[in-house]
């Protein structure tokens, strides 16, 4: 609850200081009246912490392992696209050979049947390429979930007010808000 206080709080106070900002631009018209004050105790500075969630996925254990089994997914895919290119370039070589030796319907027929060989294959590729992303995501997600679960526990114990992903904060300095390393 108290979280939910602090964020409103922030949000309040950048939307009053955009406003505010806004306002000053204009000539005014009138004085604007004094605004009332918000009853309730005065709001405390919240304690900020950043982390830096592209080097946890990139440098923390389970990052690693994610990146070597797309390594090596990434290796075997690959393969199997060579491996169907090879196929697919030899069918099309025995095609030309034999096209003075067999008949134009014949041909005809072999052609198509190496187009929807083509196809099948980029379909397959394609289906294949999914497949990884879509396991790079998931992947991705699960040591996402963990991570906030770290960061709310380190939140609660250091009695941290907001914590942000480095991403988002354009400047900070103070390294010591920095609690990548603890996760």
């Amino acid at each position: 609850m108290r979280s939910y206080k602090l964020v409103f709080g922030l949000a309040l106070l950048s939307a009053t200081t955009v406003l505010s900002s806004g306002f000053a631009q204009t000539p005014a018209a009138a004085p604007a009246a004094p605004v009332a004050a918000v009853a309730g105790p005065p709001l405390t500075p919240p304690t900020v912490a950043v982390v830096d969630m592209q080097r946890v996925l990139r440098d923390s254990a389970a990052g690693r392992s994610i990146q070597s089994q797309l390594e090596v997914e990434s290796r075997k895919f690959r393969d199997q696209v060579t491996q169907l290119q090879d196929q697919i370039k030899a069918g099309e070589n025995d095609l030309r050979r034999q096209r003075s030796v067999m008949a134009q319907e014949a041909f005809n027929e072999q052609a198509q049947a190496l187009q929807r060989k083509q196809a099948d294959a980029q379909r397959t590729v394609q289906e294949r390429q999914e497949a990884l992303q879509k396991g790079e995501g998931d992947a991705a997600n699960v040591v996402v979930d963990n991570m906030r679960d770290i960061v709310q526990q380190l939140a609660a114990e250091r009695h941290l007010g907001l914590v942000l992903s480095k991403q988002v904060v354009i400047s900070f300095s103070d390294k010591n808000m920095d609690i990548t390393d603890d996760i």
